[in-house]
């Protein structure tokens, strides 16, 4: 079956988050606020301890001696540049949270066992949250799955019900939005409603929605957009270099099953995927800047299945969640390039370096029978419930 697309907020601006607070890499480079357009070239002071005069004019012999300079107290890489100046780069390395994950711990919670005595209703449910990567860079998911059974009354009818949804989320810059959202309910009832809804949230905005009854297989939705962008700055060398990182990727969803008085049946694959791409700026005058690479954030699928059937004796039902995922694989680094009179500096830092991580695994897949004692005068004393349950 072909996907849907959906046009949804494809023509929305999307929103921004600046952080103010700026990253200083190295202790011999703290932030400084040039004035706009401040010419840093041939203005900047080398680190040699040879004196600098930007008026002066130095011998060659006297070049060669402050190259060195530089080399031995930056611990610099010489080469020439297409001009065919000197070039002395300079690799600050990696900041710690370009590889240093720093995130809450999973959080998951399986279904209940059954409780010792009758209650008016019977649910079974699912859930599991959990997050990767740092405050600069991460992402994460979240599922939920439940199925309930509700005993009639003198006032309503029983009914039976499930529900799945799933979430994924990204961060950039202390900024941690939920991107993509996936949420599907159905209600059986005797004498009452047999429908339910599937929608699609981006950034928290619904961009589509369905109405759901019977037997039911709307067509797959996929989409994409621009969901965020948020903004940092970085010392690079003595260079404020402001980053943006724009969070762009798609939805997904899938949903079939069957809703009536006494059957809640439930398949929905909700799924989602972001990738970062940066640019960068400056306010000042150098040689050059620029940021290099590209970052996957997550990509995750996320069939969660709930069944309900409610005959008459008993209840039989199964919670099952799959998860497929893809999270952090990528490099993004800066740089900026700064000219000295007769020689350049070029400083490059890494603020996101990860070899990606991969997941395909069952999170849960659970049966059981529940006997809820109705039919006992048919069959003689009663027995005990019939359970079986096996998780993974």
């Amino acid at each position: 079956m072909a996907a849907v697309l959906v046009p949804g907020l494809a023509l929305a601006a999307e929103p921004h988050f600046p952080d103010p607070q700026p990253y200083q890499v190295e202790v011999q480079y703290p932030y400084v606020a040039y004035p706009t357009s401040y010419q840093l070239n041939d203005n900047y002071a080398w680190e040699s301890s040879y004196p600098f005069n930007p008026g002066l004019y130095y011998h060659p012999y006297e070049q060669q001696l402050i190259v060195q300079d530089e080399l031995d107290v930056t611990g610099g890489i010489l080469s020439t540049d297409p001009t065919g100046m000197p070039l002395v780069s300079i690799i600050q390395g990696n900041i710690p949270e370009a590889v240093i994950q720093n995130v809450p711990p999973t959080v998951e919670h399986f279904p209940a066992a059954d409780p010792q005595f009758q209650s008016p209703s019977y649910n079974k449910s699912y859930s599991r949250t959990q997050s990767f990567g740092n405050n600069i860079f991460g992402g994460g998911y979240a599922i939920d799955a439940a199925i309930t059974a509700t005993d009639g009354s003198l006032s309503e009818a029983k009914r039976v019900e499930a529900f799945a949804e799933g979430k994924v989320f990204g961060t950039a810059f202390n900024t941690q939005k939920e991107l993509v959202r996936g949420r599907v309910e159905i209600r059986g009832q005797q004498g009452g409603a047999n429908s339910g809804t599937a929608a699609l949230y981006a950034v928290g905005q619904q961009i589509w929605s369905t109405n759901l009854s019977y037997t039911f297989a709307p067509a797959p939705i996929n989409w994409s957009r621009t969901f965020l962008s948020a903004s940092k700055t970085f010392m690079v060398g003595p260079v404020p270099i402001n980053v943006k990182a724009s969070l762009a990727g798609g939805v997904k969803l899938t949903v079939l099953g069957e809703v009536t008085p006494t059957v809640a049946r439930l398949t929905a694959t909700p799924g989602g995927w972001s990738n970062v791409t940066a640019s960068a700026s400056v306010s000042i005058i150098i040689a050059s800047f620029g940021v290099e690479g590209s970052l996957t954030l997550i990509n995750a699928t996320m069939p969660s299945t709930g069944e309900l059937f409610w005959p008459l004796c008993t209840i039989n039902w199964k919670l099952k969640s799959n998860l497929a995922l893809n999270t952090l694989s990528g490099t993004l680094s800066l740089y900026a390039k700064i000219k000295f009179l007769f020689f350049s500096k070029k400083w490059s830092v890494t603020i996101a370096q990860w070899n990606g991580l991969n997941y395909n695994w069952t999170l849960v897949d659970v049966n059981g029978t529940k006997d809820l004692g109705m039919c006992n005068y048919m069959n003689g004393p009663a027995e005990a419930p019939d359970v079986v349950a096996q998780a993974q």
